[in-house]
């Protein structure tokens, strides 16, 4: 009798739960989404490589390509990159070299953010790329193609396709406390600009 009794129990808790199930309702037929069969592409159609990337991207803040020195960076790259910005923006290329570890160097920094109008001048006429000098990486042998530099900061003028016009030691341009003269800064700037 108690296997009669709990059979019957079983079957009773078995219907009240089938009773509550319900039927499962028809989703209606959504359309499939057709897959990309194609790889996506990072660059645009009408770029061929990373550094016509670099000259499609938005304005240089304040015409600096590289605005720090790091030793991680390769000069070689960036100045083939800030060669196809200068043709394109008709500039020539700036190149400052130093470190973080340069008074100079920050002392330049200082002097442009105190001077709207001698950043203008070189906003306008140069592309600026800032190559390390340390002891974690002296580029060697990026520098070897340029007069040794006499000290830091020092800056190489080049033509918008990257030829060497200019090497300029920054010592001549200082004040002998801790900046630079303006009056002496702008006429070098104004000096190596390109012609417009």
């Amino acid at each position: 009798m108690f296997r009669i009794g709990y059979f019957l129990s079983l079957l009773l808790v078995l219907t009240l739960a089938c009773s509550t199930l319900s039927a499962p309702v028809a989703n209606p037929v959504e359309p499939v989404q057709e897959i990309a069969t194609e790889v996506p592409t990072l660059l645009p159609q009408n770029i061929e490589s990373p550094t016509q990337k670099v000259a499609q991207s938005p304005e240089l803040p304040n015409s600096a390509l590289v605005d720090f020195y790091d030793p991680a960076r390769n000069p070689a790259d960036d100045l083939a990159q800030a060669i196809v910005i200068a043709q394109k923006e008709n500039k020539r290329i700036m190149l400052e070299l130093g470190g973080d570890w340069c008074i100079w160097c920050k002392y330049m920094d200082d002097f442009y953010k105190n001077h709207a109008d001698i950043l203008q001048a070189r906003v306008e006429n140069y592309v600026l790329v800032k190559i390390n000098v340390s002891e974690e990486n002296e580029n060697l042998e990026f520098l070897s193609q340029f007069p040794e530099a006499a000290g830091y900061p020092h800056i190489y003028i080049l033509e918008s396709d990257g030829t060497f016009l200019h090497s300029q030691n920054t010592a001549d341009l200082e004040d002998g406390a801790d900046s630079y003269v303006p009056e002496v800064f702008m006429a070098f700037l104004q000096k190596w600009s390109p012609v417009k």
